[in-house]
């Protein structure tokens, strides 16, 4: 057996280990308690191994404990601990969340989403805290989601809530509970979920998914007064769930648009132009005859677009970006490099925009 270190921030709990280790006769070499605190400034040795039983539910603060567990884990974590069920993390919340975003619709971004519940809980009468006030008790996917979110890749959960349920709940108990073992087997190589990443990724196929041309062209004239005549029913939903977004019409207009298009690529860009519905409508329009090859009809949309006082801002950088595909499509390579720049000036880590101005930059060098 290697050696094991044991952290506790209570004296008296610290003496009944030392109880339990004298009664088993433990050999004192085998083993090391320490007066440690996981929420503590003070240093904690990295182990192989690190278990965390019974502890994340008496905190306040899972991340900060988190990223000190991932830091003094050399391979393996094992956490237990207190879990509320993952029914509470319904798809209103998540709906209120904005996970609908076509951003997360990418399947690296499933159950990208979880709650944490928190109650008031002393170090006298009914619990383990030693800093009587709040502590937080996480769903089962809230927790997982925060170890990614440290550095834990692979995370595995043992066993499911319906085993904990037959294996280890007992009627007799004051209270039902829900518990967790959640592992996970640290690797070498590249550690953590890279949100960011992840997110830049799948911004890459959202350019190449457009609004069909029928559709947001009604859109576009409409909210730009150019026609009087009545919409197509789709473009009529879109127009009746925008403006009337979040009551009862609005919501059953996009009832009716997901049972009609709900499984179109394109519904999700749809659902997003909410956050700014003229410049949205205008934008996908501009993308749309872009990838129609109307440039010219593209272009000057844009230029309209970023005519505009307090743009959306993921418009902006999208429309720049637009501009400046146009001109490297049609070989005007210098106004391509003088749109990226204002795209990558507007967000930095657009990815669209990163790998066009190495393919700008890598002409330049061929023709020099």
């Amino acid at each position: 057996m290697k050696k094991v270190l044991g952290i506790e921030p209570r004296q008296t709990n610290l003496k009944k280990a030392r109880f339990i280790a004298k009664y088993f006769n433990l050999p004192k070499n085998k083993y090391q308690l320490k007066q440690m605190d996981i929420l503590g400034k003070a240093k904690i040795p990295n182990s192989d191994i690190v278990v965390v039983p019974g502890v994340m539910h008496h905190l306040d603060d899972h991340l900060k404990a988190l990223k000190k567990i991932y830091e003094i884990t050399n391979e393996l974590c094992i956490i237990e601990t207190m879990v509320l069920t993952d029914e509470l993390n319904s798809e209103e919340i998540a709906k209120q969340l904005e996970l609908e975003d076509i951003v997360y619709q990418d399947k690296q971004f499933v159950n990208q989403f979880g709650i944490v519940g928190f109650k008031l809980e002393s170090d006298v009468y009914d619990g383990a805290t030693i800093y009587p006030g709040i502590v937080g008790i996480p769903t089962t996917q809230a927790l997982v989601l925060m170890m990614k979110h440290v550095g834990f890749e692979k995370v595995q959960v043992f066993l499911s809530e319906k085993q904990f349920k037959n294996k280890v709940f007992n009627k007799k108990s004051y209270r039902e509970y829900h518990s967790a073992i959640v592992v996970d087997l640290k690797n070498n190589g590249e550690k953590g979920l890279k949100f960011q990443k992840a997110i830049e990724q799948s911004e890459e196929n959202i350019f190449d998914i457009f609004i069909p041309f029928e559709i947001i062209n009604d859109l576009y004239k409409k909210v730009n007064h150019k026609s009087n005549r009545k919409l197509g029913k789709i473009s009529n939903l879109i127009y009746e769930s925008e403006l009337f977004f979040k009551t009862k019409k609005g919501e059953n207009a996009v009832q009716k648009l997901k049972k009609m298009i709900g499984n179109k690529k394109y519904y999700n860009l749809i659902l997003t132009i909410k956050h700014a519905p003229y410049e949205k409508i205008c934008y996908e329009y501009s993308k749309t005859c872009y990838h129609l090859k109307k440039f010219d009809e593209a272009e000057k949309v844009c230029f309209n677009l970023i005519k505009i006082l307090n743009l959306d801002w993921r418009v902006v950088y999208s429309t720049y970006f637009l501009l400046a595909k146009i001109n490297f499509d049609l070989k005007n390579y210098n106004k391509a490099k003088k749109f990226n720049s204002l795209s990558l000036k507007a967000n930095p880590k657009f990815l669209l925009s990163k790998n066009l101005m190495n393919k700008i930059k890598k002409y330049h060098s061929n023709h020099i």
